[in-house]
């Protein structure tokens, strides 16, 4: 309390009897799939050009690439990118790069595993600056081909051949830690290396290959990382063409004709728990022989696992990477339909999460209209058919693609022109040049009470989505504006009544919650987001000895109890038409 001396006016500024609860995002999406190049761990991305410069593109089995292009077409802003890799994280490729005494003077390691590093070259030049004996100022080029490092011609040229897929360059670098230009500090924004100083002399000029490959005994060095090679290059032997692809495995027919140990036989080379019991030893057998298929027509080989991720403390990848984005509320994965189990598996993510929702697009072959059936029965997910043709943003070349990463972006476009709690619906898909089928209302007729969302063309209306059901069985939230409208609400009186945690649980606290939760649900009503003509309508909230028992408070819980009327969509506009006369009357 202050302490007042002499006789006055004192004015001071108190802290008010309620805080403000402020709305939380909600149209950051979160995008998992593999890429050229990059880091395993989700970055935020905010346009297609930053997802080239960290990623490159996407292998030819994947829409990621496009995806994330669609996103952004169709309004979306903000959205995580996690890289899906078969390779440990920690499994990098790098090299040292020495001064002329031969002593390391850098550690350059690659952002993110596998071998796609082998063709990173670190070319260090002088500066025109630099002046021997007064200064160890120096320049560091650093370049990145998508071929293997035996095919370019002359690396640190001007004009190599062929020319880079990118290209970064540092200038007036020093090896002095304690300088701003210290070259860790200037390099630390490249998308391609992460640098450590290892020592204070002046690196030697010339090229090193992170894979080891070196250039004219300049300057090179062995790489240590997931190459693991002592020959450098690109980690690959001579006859690699030649190996034995390793053991196969049968179809299913004469997988469910063998005994349990005929299984457990087939099982052995490969990462199997052969003691399981056989009906889950089966799946995991038809599950690996499923991924040889989609790495034999050139699919990406990559497993539920995978996708799934390790989830340890500083190492989380996949799905378990992104339980550390608070701000994600979508969540897709174009390539979802190439492997078993990944459509359950990001649906339970977003359930788990509570917070978010799994945008689904039927495969591209779903077979017959009447047969069709969402995949799970989920508050936490929409599902999307057909497929759509579009232009891939990087060969320009027109392709048909799952249209998850469009809707997702309509999401985001309905957030910010409508709310949350508007319909995503009836908005027209950008980029979409065409449907690979063109669906009746009489076809959904049979799809929406299904849940599944159609995508249609109408003549003079483009293509649009036309349809906004959850894939839920259950009618209080079949619809996804609902269903999101209540993320937002209740991750936003989460984040937003944090202060009233450890604060004493007396009658003026609940009267704070009261007001600071009603304040919000009121503004949420004045939207448009809640029914109602008047606030007493569109919700309550109650917090007090209604709610709460004596052993609650004892027990340090404050419980508040809230309901809403939501906005629900006009799904179905019905005029009733009938003939009128004046004799008749109305």
């Amino acid at each position: 309390m202050a302490e007042y001396l002499s006789p006055g006016v004192y004015v001071e500024e108190v802290e008010g009897g309620t805080k403000a609860i402020e709305g939380v995002a909600t149209s950051t999406a979160a995008f998992l799939g593999p890429t050229e190049r990059g880091p395993v761990s989700p970055r935020l991305i905010t346009s297609f050009s930053e997802f080239r410069r960290h990623y490159g593109s996407s292998p030819e089995s994947s829409d990621l690439d496009i995806a994330v292009d669609g996103f952004f077409r169709n309004g979306g802003s903000r959205c995580y990118v996690t890289r899906v890799s078969p390779d440990d994280p920690r499994d990098v490729v790098s090299a040292a790069v020495h001064d002329e005494s031969g002593d390391p003077v850098m550690d350059v390691a690659a952002i993110g595993p596998g071998d796609w590093a082998n063709s990173v070259a670190v070319i260090v030049t002088d500066s025109p600056m630099y002046k021997e004996g007064q200064n160890k100022i120096f320049g560091v080029t650093v370049r990145y081909w998508s071929q293997d490092p035996s095919e370019i011609d002359d690396p640190a040229s001007a004009e190599p051949d062929p020319l880079p897929d990118h290209e970064e360059t540092y200038e007036e670098l020093t090896p002095d830690p304690t300088s701003s230009n210290h070259f860790a500090k200037k390099m630390a924004s490249s998308v391609i290396v992460d640098v450590d100083g290892v020592g204070e002399e002046r690196p030697e000029e010339g090229v090193t290959w992170l894979g080891g490959e070196t250039d004219g005994g300049t300057n090179g060095s062995k790489g240590n990382g997931s190459n693991g090679d002592d020959d450098g290059g690109n980690g690959d032997d001579a006859d690699a063409d030649d190996e034995d692809e390793g053991p196969t495995i049968p179809g299913d027919d004469e997988l469910d004709e063998m005994t349990y140990n005929e299984l457990q036989d087939v099982a052995e080379p490969f990462d199997i728990d052969r003691t399981q019991k056989k009906d889950e030893l089966l799946a995991d057998i038809k599950e690996i022989r499923d991924e040889q298929e989609l790495a034999a027509d050139g699919g990406s080989g990559l497993s539920l696992s995978d996708y799934q991720g390790q989830d340890r403390t500083g190492e989380r990848t996949g799905l378990a990477a992104l339980k550390e984005q608070d701000d994600v509320s979508i969540v897709s994965i174009p390539d979802e339909n190439d492997i078993r189990g990944l459509t359950e598996a990001v649906v339970t993510h977003c359930e788990n999460m509570g917070e978010r929702i799994a945008v689904l697009s039927s495969p591209q072959n779903a077979g017959r209209v009447g047969n069709m059936e969402v995949p799970v029965d989920s508050q936490y997910a929409a599902y999307y058919y057909p497929w759509i043709e579009v232009k891939d943003p990087i060969t320009n070349q027109e392709k048909v693609v799952p249209p998850g990463g469009h809707v997702a972006g309509i999401y985001a476009r309905n957030d910010a022109e409508t709310g949350v709690h508007g319909s995503p619906a009836n908005m027209v898909v950008r980029g979409a040049l065409d449907l690979q089928l063109d669906i009746t209302k009489g076809e959904q007729d049979v799809l929406n009470p299904k849940g599944i969302n159609c995508i249609r063309s109408f003549q003079g209306r483009g293509i649009r989505v036309w349809g906004a059901r959850t894939t839920s069985s259950d009618p209080e939230w079949k619809y996804v504006n609902v269903r999101r409208l209540f993320l937002y609400i209740e991750q936003s009186i989460d984040e937003g009544t944090q202060w009233a945690v450890f604060e004493p649980n007396d009658r003026d606290l609940w009267a704070r919650v009261r007001q600071s939760v009603s304040n919000f649900l009121t503004t949420a009503w004045r939207d448009g987001a809640l029914m109602g003509t008047s606030p007493e309508e569109a919700f309550y909230v109650n917090c007090g000895e209604s709610t709460m028992t004596q052993d609650d408070i004892d027990n340090g819980r404050l419980i508040c109890e809230i309901g809403i009327a939501p906005v629900k969509p006009a799904e179905f506009v019905i005029f009733r038409i009938q003939q009128w006369t004046e004799e008749a009357g109305p």
